[in-house]
């Protein structure tokens, strides 16, 4: 089937319009991305030092396949870009109790298992011996997920852009004001430029991925989307080797109980804890800081369960933005009451590891395709969260 070239404007820089955009421009549309930077926007979820990429997802089977296709690609990007921004480190998984049918840690394995994968469970003993930074007095199992690590994730929006300006995507700095219409069909945008004076730009289509500022930009979305502050803390550490993989991978501590999850560190001695829980709901321009009452139920993690880094100080917070959705699953799909506006956000905070599809699936909304994809992130009403919903894991 032959694709009519449309005139297609992508509002926001972060991942999921970076790589959508660059899908688009290769399927030989016109496009143009509007940011109020030029990418990546510092204040972005995915203006990171890194990103968790896993496969483990309780027994949510639709999320360890589209996490699959997911690591094919981010190995692809691996020998096809100029620096390696995938580090396969495996995902070490630690229950706070014995594994047991239902829980996030024994469906996940089981899945793997189910799958093909040979995730390597381990006991307390096991994990003293093998990973000597963890108390494992307080982890009776868990298991090392073979297929996984992190991405330099604000490298990995600058290259998409870099990619996407070599295929021809222009960038105006401007911030969205309204998406125009033409009766029901969406004709282009107003926005403000950065001296404060309005223009227009006119499009086909109109594909709004703003993260957290999708739903202040879309007012209508506000019932099912809410930018949410989730606090991110880096600490230094002495001796960076001691913290990496293979001593040290990416982790999740008691996923479903407590929410921590970290990194290896960084060559500069940078270590990234992370915290994975309800958060709140806050102006994503106004999101304020880490508290000090996180701080200190930080430390007290470190304390517990790393009990070398109890005293590490720490070198960096940052307020991480998710779009979350009401039942966790993302949010792509054209709007059914403005023909022509296509909505890609609602990470939920686990989105970044499917960039590699989001633009692939993006591209066949906006050409009407069948996607094996889209049934769990296409519009829908608000509803009851599903069994599995995806916000509860990292």
């Amino acid at each position: 089937m032959q694709r009519e070239c449309l005139d297609v404007l992508v509002v926001g820089a972060g991942a999921f319009g970076a790589v959508s955009a660059l899908d688009l421009a290769q399927r030989g549309h016109h496009v143009t991305i509007l940011d109020r930077t030029t990418g990546p926007h510092p204040s972005a979820s995915s203006t990171d030092i890194s990103k968790m990429i896993r496969m483990d997802y309780g027994s949510d089977v639709f999320y360890h396949d589209l996490a699959d296709h997911s690591l094919n690609i981010w190995e692809q990007w691996n020998e096809e870009w100029p620096k390696r921004l995938y580090h396969p480190e495996h995902f070490l998984v630690l229950a706070a109790a014995p594994f047991e049918p239902g829980s996030f840690e024994f469906e996940s394995e089981r899945v793997l298992r189910e799958r093909g994968y040979t995730p390597e469970r381990f006991n307390a003993a096991q994990l003293a011996a093998k990973w000597p930074a963890w108390n494992a007095s307080l982890y009776p199992q868990g298991y090392l997920s073979p297929r996984g690590g992190w991405a330099e994730s604000g490298a990995v929006v600058s290259r998409l852009l870099e990619s996407g300006r070599s295929e021809g995507v222009q960038f105006v700095q401007g911030q969205l004001d309204e998406v125009l219409s033409k009766g029901s069909q969406v004709s282009g945008v107003r926005y403000r430029e950065r001296g404060g004076s309005m223009n227009t730009l006119t499009a086909d289509r109109v594909v709004v991925a703003a993260g957290a500022w999708t739903p202040i930009l879309l007012p209508w979305l506000e019932d099912t989307l809410k930018p949410i502050a989730q606090p991110i803390i880096h600490y230094g550490v002495e001796n960076p080797y001691r913290w990496q993989s293979p001593i040290f991978p990416p982790f999740a501590a008691d996923t479903a109980g407590s929410g921590w999850y970290g990194f290896p560190s960084l060559q500069d001695g940078r270590l990234k804890l992370g915290h994975h829980g309800n958060g709140r709901v806050v102006d994503p321009d106004s999101r304020g800081e880490v508290s000090k009452e996180h701080l200190d139920h930080a430390r007290s993690f470190l304390r517990s369960s790393l009990p070398e880094l109890a005293n590490a100080p720490v070198v960096g917070t940052r307020v991480c933005l998710y779009c979350d959705t009401f039942d966790g699953d993302l949010w792509i799909g054209e709007d059914p009451g403005r023909s022509g506006l296509i909505v890609a956000a609602g990470g939920s905070g686990h989105g970044f590891k499917f960039t590699p599809m989001i633009g692939r699936i993006v591209g066949d909304v906006l050409e009407k395709r069948d996607n094996r994809w889209l049934y769990r992130f296409d519009w829908r009403e608000r509803g009851e969260p599903r069994k599995e919903a995806a916000r509860l894991q990292i």
